[in-house]
């Protein structure tokens, strides 16, 4: 009887947990609140860097890696600094690139993924198990239940590339490819200027190339993500869509997210035209600094001026803003849409909140008062209810990179 009953309080408490978060997005406005006592004894010398990425495993122990170095530095459920893994190399179980901790497959492995396509796997303790290698760039992998790996790829192909999401098997290296897009490379949608040559021996440098705002492909390539069970869910940016996926590339569920995108405007265009043009009287000046070629420097000028008229051209936009930014997957497997924004320099994030069905919770927004927010999956992680992320501490002395761990609260 005693047994029963401890089993039954068991499940309440988790189904009191697991009401938890879905119960604060309902509340609006949401704070960020660091937990005082994690890592607070980190003596934290680590170099500054926008590229960094993060993943917590089952038992709370943080591995944390920095386009800086060649190692995986690891955490205990604390916070408290343990050791650090891996190195530069040429050995199998060498990294030759900057490697990225991308996630702890079935409980057991951290892996890593490098520019060069090979993936290393180590046990929890930082020893090297073993590396595969992929025939193509991966963006962002995910791990999924029984030994996969879901793995958005960039392979070139002609005059453009393909944005593949495929599924790996580890144990035997078979892939199975589940969705593939061809994006032809567009010259048009962006500023490029020809080098100039004046004499014989004199020429300018190598063409001039500037993409245009929100022609980027990495605004609209699908988001991936992975629930606790080891689920894929993929997102569109591009149409809202949502899928859920099992580990064999089948379609479970999918929705499309209440969201209606921002259309760019003409005062978009206009305002990226200005600051084009801002820019462009820098450079001139600049130029006329250092050169005495003036058929050299009006040439150049004339081509600038001719294609900055390209940033109020509307076919060289989109007609709308992606449907959304980011995607996470929270510790409940809410899926949570962040709202793809204007605003430069902001501290406050919408989201757009849904439950595993798909069903709509709320449109909430997260702030902090300590942390520069920087919502990114790849440093914004939950675990069991709580938030833990690397992030730059508002006015800081000296290196302002800290591991915090943040608990929801409502504002």
């Amino acid at each position: 009887m005693k047994k029963i009953l401890f089993i039954a309080l068991l499940f309440v408490s988790a189904t009191l947990w697991s009401q938890q978060l879905s119960t604060l997005y309902k509340s609006g406005e949401l704070k960020l609140v660091p937990d005082a006592e994690y890592a607070k004894n980190n003596d934290w010398n680590k170099p500054v860097s926008d590229n960094k990425q993060i993943v917590v495993a089952p038992d709370g122990s943080v591995f944390i890696s920095l386009h800086t170095g060649y190692s995986i530095s690891k955490f205990d459920k604390n916070g408290k600094f343990l050791k650090e893994f891996g190195q530069k190399g040429k050995k199998t179980s060498d990294f030759k690139f900057t490697p990225s901790v991308e996630g702890v497959l079935d409980g057991k492995y951290l892996y890593t993924s490098a520019g060069d396509g090979r993936l290393h796997f180590f046990d929890l303790n930082g020893n090297w198990v073993k590396t595969m290698s992929l025939k193509y760039m991966p963006l962002k992998t995910m791990p999924l239940s029984n030994g996969r790996i879901a793995i958005l790829g960039h392979v070139p192909c002609g005059n453009g590339s393909k944005q593949i999401v495929s599924i790996l098997n580890v144990a035997d290296g078979k892939e199975k490819i589940i969705s593939s897009e061809f994006e032809a490379y567009e010259s048009g949608k962006a500023i490029s200027i020809k080098p100039y040559t004046f004499g014989k021996e004199q020429k300018m440098g190598s063409r001039v190339i500037i993409s245009l705002p929100l022609t980027s492909s990495g605004f609209y390539r699908p988001r991936l993500a992975t629930t606790t069970n080891g689920t894929l869910v993929i997102a569109y940016p591009s149409s809202g869509k949502v899928e859920i996926i099992n580990n064999t590339g089948k379609i479970i569920r999918k929705f499309n997210a209440d969201i209606k995108p921002e259309p760019i405007t003409k005062e978009d265009m206009e305002g990226y035209y200005q600051k084009a043009d801002a820019e462009l009287k820098k450079i001139e000046a600049e130029y006329k600094s250092k050169t005495t070629n003036k058929d050299f420097l009006d040439d150049f000028i004339a081509q600038w001026k001719q294609e900055n008229e390209k940033f109020r051209d509307p076919s060289n936009y989109p007609a709308t803003l992606p449907y959304f930014s980011e995607m996470i997957v929270d510790s409940e497997n809410n899926i949570l849409l962040f709202r793809f924004t204007r605003e430069q320099g902001s501290n406050k994030f919408d989201v757009y909140t849904y439950d595993s069905q798909g069903t709509k919770i709320a449109t909430s927004s997260f702030v902090s008062d300590k942390y520069d927010l920087k919502i990114n999956p790849s440093v914004f992680k939950f675990h069991n209810g709580s938030i833990y992320s690397v992030l730059k501490v508002k006015n800081a002395v000296g290196n302002p990179l800290r591991l915090v761990k943040f608990d929801l609260k409502k504002n």
